[in-house]
């Protein structure tokens, strides 16, 4: 959603029993177009017009925690492992950001042109190291990840 003052912003909402209650509002960047929970529910992604990732901190309130990954243009999807320990991010480069969210400061892994004839536009994990991107070059991709 947007606000009057054009800043995007996330809104978050609880159901209490038949009732819809807005818990908080986030204001974010840019605009996310696909966020997912942490499988532990500790974490926060999101992907969207915007060359940053987004990774919140749920524990800590909704603190940012990555501040330095960036992407050369605008990403489109996320995702986190099964175990909640990495979170990949895709985007319209060709190429996939994979970090550590219990080591948001170091940089994460950049696999380049992951699709290159095209735009990332999904990356899923089927287990803790193997992830699987489809781009928009019609081919379906696994990657091993280790740190």
């Amino acid at each position: 959603s947007t606000q009057s003052t054009g800043e995007p912003t996330m809104y978050l909402y609880d159901i209490d029993g038949d009732s819809i209650v807005q818990r908080r509002s986030i204001s974010l960047s840019a605009s996310c177009e696909e966020i997912f929970y942490s499988p532990d529910g500790a974490f926060l992604a999101g992907a969207g017009r915007g060359r940053s990732p987004l990774l919140l901190d749920v524990t800590a309130d909704y603190k940012p925690v990555i501040h330095c990954w960036s992407s050369s243009a605008a990403l489109k999807t996320c995702s986190f492992s099964p175990d909640s320990r990495l979170v990949a991010f895709g985007g319209i480069d060709t190429n996939i950001l994979v970090g550590n969210v219990q080591q948001p400061m170091d940089s994460p892994v950049k696999i380049i042109r992951a699709h290159p004839l095209g735009t990332i536009n999904r990356v899923r994990w089927c287990d803790e190291n193997t992830l699987v991107s489809t781009g928009s070059d019609c081919q379906v991709r696994q990657f091993t990840v280790t740190f």
